[in-house]
């Protein structure tokens, strides 16, 4: 389970180091895509595969063509360096607007990455609504 928040930088080549706790998750292998909003998401690699399958289930053939066509050509399989760091490819960082200053929020069974700034925005935003949490 990926849990918590933690403040990373990217470098000057795209590269991020990975929080210690998450990256034991990912000795199987892992992969990076688009996420919901403006943010990148990471499975491990058999979480990826499960998921995949739970929703292209349901999808008729339309739905099921655009989904993979929006998804898998811009996600990519993870390798990690031996300092722990990921690179995070270019039109992924451009697509969530990463910039130096980032947020990896724990999210269940995947891990998401923010620019700093949109998260603390979102954070805000849902603090603001004040929606029902049952914790």
């Amino acid at each position: 389970m990926f849990l918590g928040e933690y403040e990373h930088t990217i470098d000057a080549k795209g590269r991020m180091a990975i929080p210690a706790r998450f990256r034991a998750q990912m000795d199987k292998g892992a992969v990076i895509s688009k996420g919901m909003g403006t943010c990148l998401s990471i499975y491990t690699a058999d979480h990826w595969e499960q998921r995949s399958n739970e929703l292209v289930a349901g999808m008729s053939s339309d739905e099921l063509r655009d989904f993979e066509r929006r998804i898998y050509p811009s996600a990519s399989e993870i390798d990690l360096d031996a300092q722990g760091r990921m690179i995070i490819p270019a039109k992924l960082r451009t697509y969530a607007n990463l910039r130096s200053e980032v947020t990896i929020a724990g999210v269940r069974d995947h891990f998401e990455i923010w620019d700093r700034a949109t998260w603390q925005a979102y954070q805000e935003r849902l603090e603001t609504e004040g929606s029902n949490i049952p914790f």
